[in-house]
C-alpha cells in the first residue's frame, strides 16, 4: 500500500484556503498520496499544535496569517531567506527530525512575475504600498533581483523604515509619497485593506503607460486594487499565481520534486 503524506496549513482563518487543491494537483503530477489538513489555531496554541503535528507523523506544513512571525519560536532552524523576511511560511523536518522553517513567498512572487506577468525586476523602479508581513516576505527576493530602486510606503514610517533599512531600500509615509515625483514600473499592493473592500491608491505621476500593478491578495480581496488600476488604464494582476508558485517551492522542499505550475491556474 502506498504511503499517505500528512501535510497541513496553520493559520486563522484557513477555511477559504486554496492550498489543499493546489497541493493535491502537485501530488497527482507525481502519483503521490497526500492528506492536506486546514488547522485553524489561536496564537497561544500555535507552538503546541506545530509540535503535535510533526510528532504525529506530519511530513510538512504551510503557515499563513497571522502566524508567520510567531511560528519562528517553534523552530529549531530557519533559513537565511526566512531570517531576512523575518517570517516563515513553510515547515519541514531535516535529517535529524528537527522542525525547520523557510519562506517561499518571495521566490513565489518573483517566479509569478516572471512566468505569468513577463516582468523582470532587474533595473526597474518598484513601489510597494503597505509594510505588513506580506511586504516583508517579498522585499529580500526583490532586492536579490537588483531593481533600479525600491520604495516602501506605509501609513506609519516605523514599519516601512524597518523593512527598508534591512533591505537597503527607501521608505516614506503615504503623505510623502503623494509629493514624491517619480513614476514606477511596478506598483505592488501589499495591504490587507482589500478584505474590507478598500485599497491604497497612488497618484497619476506615479505611473507610465507600461506600469504594471500587482496585488499580493487574490480573489475578492484583490478586486478593489485591480478595479482602481483598471480605472487608471494600468494592467494589473492578483496574487493567485504567487500563491501557486510559493506552494510549488514548498512542495519541492518536502518531496524533492518540482511540480508544473501552469496546469494549476484556476
Amino acid at each position: 500500500m502506498s504511503k499517505t503524506y500528512k501535510l497541513a496549513l496553520f493559520g486563522n482563518p484557513v477555511s477559504h484556503s486554496l492550498s489543499p487543491k493546489i497541493h493535491q494537483n502537485f501530488a497527482e503530477q507525481f502519483g503521490l498520496k497526500i492528506q492536506y489538513d486546514l488547522i485553524k489555531v489561536e496564537s497561544e496554541n500555535l507552538h503546541q499544535a506545530v509540535i503535535d503535528f510533526f510528532k504525529n507523523g506530519g511530513h510538512g506544513a504551510n503557515v499563513t496569517l497571522p502566524h508567520k512571525q510567531q511560528v519562528i519560536e517553534s523552530i529549531g532552524d530557519i533559513s537565511e531567506t526566512a531570517k531576512q523576511a523575518q517570517a516563515v511560511n513553510t515547515l519541514y523536518l531535516n535529517d535529524e527530525r528537527q522542525i525547520c522553517g523557510e519562506n517561499t513567498d518571495g521566490i513565489g512572487f518573483i517566479n509569478d512575475l516572471f512566468n505569468r506577468c513577463h516582468f523582470d525586476c532587474n533595473g526597474k523602479s518598484i513601489l510597494i504600498l503597505g509594510a505588513g508581513g506580506a511586504a516583508q516576505g517579498i522585499v529580500p527576493e526583490i532586492m536579490k533581483n537588483q531593481p533600479k530602486s525600491l520604495v516602501i510606503a506605509n501609513r506609519s514610517i516605523e514599519k516601512a523604515a524597518k523593512i527598508a533599512v534591512y533591505n537597503n531600500s527607501k521608505s516614506m509615509t503615504f503623505d510623502e509619497l503623494n509629493h514624491f515625483d517619480q513614476s514606477f514600473d511596478l506598483i505592488i499592493h501589499a495591504s490587507s485593506l482589500g478584505h474590507k473592500g478598500q485599497t491604497l491608491k497612488f497618484k497619476q505621476h506615479h505611473y507610465h503607460s507600461k506600469t504594471l500593478g500587482y496585488d499580493l491578495s487574490y480573489g475578492k480581496a484583490a478586486k478593489p486594487f485591480l478595479d482602481f488600476c483598471d480605472s487608471m488604464k494600468i494592467q494589473a494582476y492578483d496574487g493567485l499565481g504567487m500563491l501557486i508558485e510559493q506552494a510549488a517551492v514548498a512542495f519541492e522542499i518536502w518531496f524533492g520534486k518540482k511540480p508544473e505550475t501552469k496546469k494549476v491556474l484556476f
